[in-house]
């Protein structure tokens, strides 16, 4: 009798998994179909080929969004602060640190996102706020839906890749600010004009720091 009830109770959570999963494969193949609609972009996919399209591009987007993040922090403060290489590779190693914290179910972003706000003042969501990927410019319905899944992730881990700037070095909001203004448009050019190798050339001409799309990082 047990392992009858056991069963159906397992049955029943993998038909409400499957529900979910399908109610989410619908909201953001609506939402990609509406956004390219908005833009006077032509769909020519159905929308099984959109969602298996759309996981594979995830997966993908979830590395090179914290990759592609830490390059771009990693240039701003070579500019800003003339950071060198010594300064920079400590800025990543503290920053793998919350990314294996994040991984282990230590903490979770939302929770750093949450902390940065109340105690440091830093206002994650401010720094693009208003900004959509390509807006009023006539790209491919594909170069468009990889640029909004890039975005939506980078939007997301921004606060992880940063954490480490104010609980390890003491940032405030003023630094923070500072920093954001250039990043911002880093990041847009990562995004929209497919910058990241140029970022990648000056940080390993001027610091002798290569930078692979893996996460991998070599010094000389």
């Amino acid at each position: 009798m047990k392992n009858k009830q056991a069963s159906r109770a397992k049955k029943k959570r993998r038909l409400q998994k499957e529900a979910e999963r399908k109610q989410r494969r619908d909201e953001i193949v609506e939402k990609i179909q509406k956004t390219a609609k908005k833009h006077g972009l032509k769909n020519k996919y159905k929308k099984e080929e959109l969602w298996r399209a759309f996981n594979e591009m995830d997966k993908k987007m979830i590395v090179l969004s914290i990759v592609y993040t830490i390059i771009s922090v990693s240039y701003c403060l070579r500019k800003i602060d003339g950071w060198g290489q010594t300064r920079i590779i400590k800025y990543i190693q503290a920053t793998q640190k919350y990314i294996t914290i994040v991984g282990q179910n230590n903490r979770n972003i939302p929770a750093l996102k949450e902390e940065l706000k109340i105690d440091a003042g830093i206002d994650c969501d401010a720094l693009f706020k208003d900004y959509q990927p390509f807006a009023g410019q006539k790209v491919g319905y594909e170069k468009f839906a990889e640029g909004q899944v890039l975005f939506q992730k980078i939007e997301y881990i921004f606060p992880m890749v940063i954490y480490s700037l104010y609980f390890d070095s003491g940032w405030k909001q003023k630094r923070m600010n500072r920093l954001s203004d250039l990043l911002k448009d880093v990041i847009i050019g990562v995004i929209e004009r497919n910058e990241i190798d140029t970022i990648k050339t000056k940080l390993y001409n001027e610091c002798k720091i290569k930078f692979c799309d893996d996460g991998r990082v070599y010094v000389e």
